[in-house]
């Protein structure tokens, strides 16, 4: 494959400069039609950037038909291209759309809160512990802790151990960046790092205690304080 380390750019365009240059390679037939991806580590490691990116790209790549998953074996070019995709267009969206996302990541996630409470191992548990000193870590309204966060909630879809909640979870990336940031940036509250980090140890505590129904309640909870910050005026 080509490209080595990405220039710098936002985190909502690494993605997709990731998906454009290997569905590239597909359109020019360098890769076809069954072959195998290389690996998210090795991707990582090729682009210079986390597992979580590489996610991200490879979902923009099964959203548009181009690469399909085989549960155990990887991901392979599609031999049709033209299947039916799911896409949402984040570029203009509205408060109302934004409030919208929330509710959908509300249904979605709170279900695999549960389950993550249910299966997680101790690979999964540390990568969540991580994210949420990442965001301890980082300052606050940077683009570090806003991706902190969302390796927090893409870390618990892994843990779900249901690859359709991760990969869902992969493929709003750079929506539910800029769904993060909007839910910061346009509450206005100054305490909004501390409630966030607090709603996210109580998650943390009832996975860590494998009770599925705390856990739910607790991301319930999470989105819909998020939801409501959004709505704030």
């Amino acid at each position: 494959m080509s490209a080595g380390k990405i220039p710098t750019m936002s985190r909502t365009e690494i993605p997709s400069t990731i998906a454009m240059d290997i569905a590239n390679q597909i359109r020019s037939g360098i890769l076809v039609a069954g072959d195998k991806l290389p690996t998210e580590k090795h991707l990582s490691n090729q682009y210079s950037v986390s597992r979580t990116v590489v996610r991200e790209a490879i979902s923009r790549l099964k959203s548009d038909g181009l690469v399909v998953s085989r549960q155990g074996s990887g991901v392979f070019v599609s031999t049709n291209e033209m299947r039916n995709s799911f896409k949402i267009d984040n570029s203009d969206m509205s408060r109302s759309d934004v409030l919208a996302l929330f509710e959908l990541r509300q249904n979605i996630e709170v279900s695999g809160a549960r389950l993550a409470a249910a299966r997680h191992t101790s690979k999964d548990i540390k990568a969540i512990k991580q994210a949420q000193e990442a965001i301890i870590l980082a300052k606050p309204w940077s683009e570090d802790e806003v991706r902190a966060d969302l390796d927090f909630h893409y870390a618990i879809a892994f843990a779900t151990q249901n690859s359709y909640y991760a990969d869902f979870m992969a493929f709003l990336g750079s929506v539910l960046y800029e769904n993060v940031k909007a839910a910061r940036i346009e509450s206005g509250d100054p305490l909004i790092k501390k409630v966030t980090v607090e709603e996210h140890e109580r998650i943390l505590q009832a996975l860590l205690r494998r009770d599925p129904e705390a856990a739910g309640s607790a991301m319930m909870s999470h989105l819909q304080g998020a939801i409501a910050r959004m709505a704030h005026e």
